[in-house]
C-alpha cells in the first residue's frame, strides 16, 4: 500500500502577508501519487486549497513567496503527444493557478535540457531566496539555478572513484562510476524571513 501523502511543510513567511487566503503556519501537504498538493489551515487543519496543474509526481513542494510555491515536477507534465516531459523546476501560484517553468528553459545548455528523475529527487531554496538546488537523483546530478531566470550557476556530479573496490576489478584503475544522488541542500535552514 502506497500512501498518497508524501511530504509535509509549513508556510514560514512571518513578515509579510502571503496572499490568496494563505497565512504563516498553514500546512502544505504534497500528494505525489495524486500529482497535487494541499494547503491546510494552521489552526483548524481544514482544507483551504487543493492545487493541481500540469505537474506530475512532484517532490519538495516549498513555499517561495506570497502565494507562490516551487516544486520539482518529476515527470514534467505531458507533451502535446501525451508522452512524459522532462523533469523541471516549476513555480506554481496557488491563488491564480499560473505555472512558470524556471528550469530548464530556452537558455539552458543542451546537455542539461533533458534531465529526468521519475520518482525521486529534491529541491532546496537558498536562504537569500535567489537560488535553488534541484537534485536529479537517478542521473546523479544536481543543478543550482537562479530563480529569477533559471540561469545555471553550478552543476554537481555524483562521481565515485572505483580504484579501491573489488567490485569491478577490471575497471578499478581506469574508471569512475556515476551513482544516484540524494537531495542536495544548503547548509542549515536559516530563512531570513523568519528573523524579526
Amino acid at each position: 500500500l502506497i500512501s498518497p501523502l508524501h511530504t509535509l511543510s509549513v508556510l514560514k513567511n512571518k513578515l509579510a502577508p502571503i496572499g490568496g487566503g494563505l497565512k504563516p503556519g498553514d500546512l502544505v501537504v504534497s500528494m505525489r501519487n495524486m500529482s497535487a498538493f494541499a494547503i491546510l489551515d494552521r489552526d483548524t487543519h481544514r482544507l483551504k486549497r487543493m492545487v493541481r496543474g500540469g505537474f506530475m509526481g512532484q517532490h519538495s513542494v516549498l513555499h517561495f513567496e506570497e502565494s507562490r510555491f516551487l516544486l520539482l515536477d518529476n515527470q514534467g507534465g505531458r507533451t502535446a503527444d501525451g508522452a512524459l516531459g522532462v523533469s523541471r523546476l516549476l513555480m506554481v501560484d496557488a491563488a491564480s493557478g499560473q505555472e512558470t517553468t524556471i528550469f530548464p528553459n530556452h537558455r539552458t545548455p543542451d546537455h542539461l535540457q533533458k534531465l529526468y528523475t521519475m520518482d525521486s529527487g529534491g529541491l532546496a531554496i537558498s536562504p537569500d531566496r535567489r537560488r535553488a538546488l534541484v537534485t536529479f537523483t537517478r542521473q546523479g546530478k544536481a543543478v543550482e539555478v537562479r530563480i529569477a531566470d533559471g540561469a545555471v550557476l553550478v552543476v554537481f556530479h555524483s562521481i565515485h572513484d572505483m580504484s579501491h573496490t573489488e567490485r569491478f576489478p577490471e575497471e578499478r584503475a581506469t574508471r569512475a562510476v556515476r551513482s544516484w544522488l540524494r537531495p542536495v541542500s544548503y547548509g542549515g535552514d536559516d530563512d531570513p524571513r523568519d528573523r524579526k
